[in-house]
């Protein structure tokens, strides 16, 4: 957990998530709590925690929940 936690645009502490689509596969960002919950006017508050994933790791994790993915099949 980080030293500093991020506030968002609303003043809110930011939420840590984890961001799971195929270029940020595992990659974590603090992000407003309002986001995606059906507010009128959501918060558009970003920020990565993690760096980048390098290609190799990238390539290796992605592998890995394909593989997961077929074994819950």
């Amino acid at each position: 957990m980080p030293e500093v936690i991020s506030v968002c645009y609303c003043g809110n502490s930011a939420k840590l998530n984890m961001s799971w689509s195929n270029d940020n596969p595992g990659r974590r960002f603090f992000g407003c709590k309002k986001f995606g919950s059906g507010f009128r006017k959501p918060c558009r508050f970003f920020s990565w925690f993690d760096p980048p994933l390098t290609p190799h790791s990238r390539i290796m994790l992605l592998g890995l929940l394909r593989k997961v993915r077929t074994l819950e099949d």
